[in-house]
């Protein structure tokens, strides 16, 4: 005579993790059924749930066994034999509360069976002796010393299995209150870097909209100085008419001092000519050389003007704002000293033109 199913139930199967203890792993893709056979030659019983072919809860239950409530929809007990801890979960708490009622008659009939021999015969009925004539009032005195011991040993079995189930309640909830406490301070952590995280943020965006704010300004001060160098541009040329209309002009004396040298004679007045025209082409070979030198000054600005533009236009797509304000400040640099050095060419130049115009 085999197993004899005694009740079934369809739930979530879980199993303890082997190596943390704490985490529940999933037995099933779902809901399974699950079973409690009943043995009558062996008089045990155990929950089974097989799963594609293969078992995943194959739990005898015995004495020691103890099913707890650890949620209102799930349940968990021990098997010393297997190794593990079982964890099933219900839809509703109907459901969890007839598995739990189902768990704790089978613990129970284990439990009284063990007080009995295996191949002792099932306890018999008494028969209803209200119209059964008694011949012999003998009173049942041996009978009732006989089951008394019987009831000592099923209640100091009762008592221990309380004390074992109380034991493994107590570690239970140890167990939940240390987990309880480790997510309380991974709680806390996290909400410690949330609030780092917010108070960085907070800092990137000020320094975003100061360097926004920097950049604009910057922008607006290379488009100012692109006039400006247009405008020196513009007086570059207008110097560059002057210089040639003065080197025409320095021509023209040159011309007038060989004409005298050829002319033999030498009046006062013509020696006193040949004096001033000799003063004049010195001080204008003078003017004219701090001219051309001024001029190749100029233009070596003017290529380092346009080298620097380049440099700016390459490094602005590839640096960020601290390099673009770097090459700005250079170009700021360049044009003030572009500035410096055309001012004293316009006043070198008002100084010629006063000179020339004088002789």
């Amino acid at each position: 005579m085999g197993d004899r199913p005694v009740f079934s139930c369809r739930c979530h199967v879980f199993r303890i993790d082997a190596t943390t203890k704490k985490t529940w792993i999933p037995a099933a893709d779902g809901p399974v059924l699950v079973s409690f056979f009943y043995d009558p030659s062996k008089r045990a019983y155990r929950v089974v749930s097989i799963d594609s072919g293969k078992p995943i809860i194959n739990s005898t239950v015995v004495a020691g066994m103890t099913f707890s409530r650890t949620a209102q929809k799930f349940g968990q007990w021990s098997d010393q034999r297997a190794n593990t801890v079982y964890g099933v979960g219900f839809n509703n708490e109907d459901e969890l509360a007839k598995f739990a009622e189902q768990f704790e008659e089978a613990k129970v009939c284990v439990a009284r069976d063990t007080l009995s021999p295996v191949g002792s015969p099932p306890p018999m009925e008494e028969p209803d002796m209200r119209n059964t004539r008694v011949m012999s009032p003998v009173p049942p005195a041996e009978p009732a010393s006989f089951e008394a011991e019987p009831v000592k040993l099923r209640q100091n079995n009762e008592n221990d299995v309380s004390d074992h189930s109380s034991k493994r309640h107590s570690n239970h909830e140890n167990g939940v209150e240390g987990l309880v406490e480790n997510l309380r301070l991974d709680n806390d952590r996290l909400k410690t870097s949330l609030n780092q995280s917010q108070n960085n943020l907070k800092k990137w965006e000020l320094e975003l909209h100061t360097l926004r704010t920097n950049n604009s300004r910057l922008q607006s001060a290379l488009q100012e100085n692109s006039r400006n160098v247009e405008e020196w541009k513009s007086q570059l040329l207008q110097f560059r008419d002057e210089n040639t209309k003065l080197h025409a002009r320095n021509e023209e004396l040159e011309q007038e001092i060989d004409n005298i040298n050829r002319s033999g004679t030498h009046s006062p007045k013509v020696s006193k000519k040949s004096s001033k025209s000799t003063l004049k082409s010195e001080e204008v070979e003078r003017v004219k050389q701090i001219l051309e030198k001024v001029t190749a000054e100029l233009v070596e600005v003017k290529e380092e003007n346009m080298r620097l533009k380049q440099q700016l236009r390459q490094t602005d797509d590839r640096s960020g704002l601290s390099k673009q304000a770097y090459e700005n400040s250079m170009v700021c640099q360049l044009q003030a000293d572009m500035e410096l050095r055309l001012r004293e060419l316009v006043d070198m130049n008002r100084k010629l033109l006063t000179y020339c115009r004088k002789t």
